[in-house]
């Protein structure tokens, strides 16, 4: 048994540590461009560069992203999955460095920086389902979920340095608004190395004479030639994949709303501390994602946890609409943003990665080799598309931002009501729910 290998826990810390670090740098450079963005707007450092103009480049990002997923997801279950995160991360922290350099040396056209984030996202698109097919194959099955949850909040954790870094040397050193994405594309760039050097993409496959000796290193697995690999299309046919990508679309808009365009909310609101508002939206997300995530193992109830607290998320995104009708609204942006984060970055996160990963580990998989990445493309491709999608429509209704986030909220609670129903059908009539799942 792979549990037996001397030191199997000690490496599987490490493959945890390297994915997850890897994974708050790429995130960090988002949120940098994220904060900077905003500042671009608010002092006109570019012409031309304005709310609508923003939109469209955050559109040209999450679409170019989006396609990526679906186009390049499969690969990451066909090649090593350490190659399929590098050749993205690689070139994206470049990208960034690159960005920050045309904007701070030249006078080029605003239409260039469209360019540069349609790159970007086909570059962001490898990441996430790589780490993910990397983690599955290492953590163990009963701790699994829980572990998932877990490392989801390096999404959050990436956001928060981020804003950290853009606040500080921003913010407190009074540095150039170009300092931050220097700093982050250059951590990006670090944080590959060391994971192209340190990381395995698979654990070793022991033999039994090998187990009884420990003084033998470790012998890394080998691909099985041959074996089916999982399309793209016939993984909306699994059982629990459609109605969740669909429900996330709505969960994934938010969250691209709120992470795009928060700050330069914030600024247009004249409201100060920003960095510190968006570092709560986090905090409260990578907490809720652990909880989010303990009560779906707990209790095998996932869409019923999930629709409740993206509606209570929205009774919370309702009242943070209002908040601009009052004077020195910091308090309530930080408490009231904090609940959002946990209760709508909770299921985002819950969805992402532990979700994800159970779809792809569906029985009606057993013949396939691998297929966590094909399945995690699908559902986070679907989702960017969407969010793609309301970039464009962000800008019409700035002033009412949090007030639809909430709608988003609400039409992705009734999608997994659906969920809802099958997971207490499985309770009251677990042979007849097996029968039909087997016949799809």
């Amino acid at each position: 048994m792979i549990n037996e290998i001397p030191g199997m826990k000690n490496e599987r810390i490490k493959q945890f540590a390297l994915c997850y670090t890897l994974y708050i740098m790429v995130h960090c450079c988002r949120s940098t461009w994220s904060y900077a963005s905003g500042l671009i707007i608010e002092q006109n450092k570019l012409e031309g560069f304005t709310p609508q103009f923003l939109g469209y480049v955050n559109f040209t990002f999450l679409l170019s992203m989006g396609v990526s997923y679906f186009l390049l997801g499969q690969l990451g279950d066909k090649i090593n999955p350490k190659l399929f995160v590098i050749i993205g991360t690689y070139p994206l922290s470049a990208l960034f460095i690159i960005l920050a350099l045309i904007f701070e040396f030249t006078t080029a056209p605003k239409e260039l920086y469209l360019v540069l984030l349609l790159l970007a996202g086909m570059f962001s698109s490898t990441a996430w389902p790589g780490l993910l097919s990397i983690m599955n194959a290492w953590m163990p099955k009963e701790q699994k979920g829980i572990i998932l949850g877990v490392f989801a909040s390096c999404i959050n954790v990436g956001n928060i340095a981020g804003f950290a870094n853009s606040g500080i040397t921003i913010e407190i050193c009074d540095l150039s608004i170009l300092t931050p994405i220097y700093i982050s594309g250059g951590l990006l760039f670090f944080m590959t190395i060391l994971f192209h050097i340190f990381i395995k993409p698979r654990p070793p496959i022991i033999s039994e004479h090998i187990i009884s000796d420990t003084s033998q290193e470790p012998q890394v697995s080998k691909e099985v030639v041959g074996v089916k690999k999982l399309k793209i299309w016939k993984a909306w046919l699994l059982p629990g994949v459609a109605i969740y990508a669909l429900a996330f679309g709505c969960i994934k808009a938010i969250s691209m709303i709120v992470g795009l365009w928060l700050p330069a909310y914030l600024d247009y609101l004249h409201v100060t501390y920003v960095a510190l508002i968006n570092i709560m939206l986090d905090l409260g997300a990578g907490f809720g994602g652990v909880i989010v995530c303990y009560l779906g193992v707990r209790y095998q109830k996932r869409a019923t946890i999930i629709v409740p607290l993206l509606w209570l998320g929205t009774i919370l995104m309702v009242a943070i609409n209002f908040l601009k009708d009052y004077d020195n609204p910091y308090g309530g942006y930080m408490a009231l943003n904090f609940g959002v984060g946990f209760f709508i970055g909770g299921c985002y996160n819950n969805v992402a990665a532990a979700i994800a990963v159970e779809l792809s580990n569906n029985k009606a998989l057993k013949k396939y080799k691998h297929a966590t990445s094909t399945v995690t493309s699908l559902i986070m491709g679907y989702g960017t598309l969407f969010g793609a999608l309301n970039q464009i429509i962000v800008p019409y209704v700035k002033d009412y931002l949090f007030l639809y986030c909430g709608i988003l909220a609400v039409v992705g609670g009734l999608l997994l009501i659906v969920v809802i129903i099958t997971e207490w059908k499985l309770d009251d009539e677990p042979e007849k729910l097996n029968k039909e799942i087997e016949m799809h």
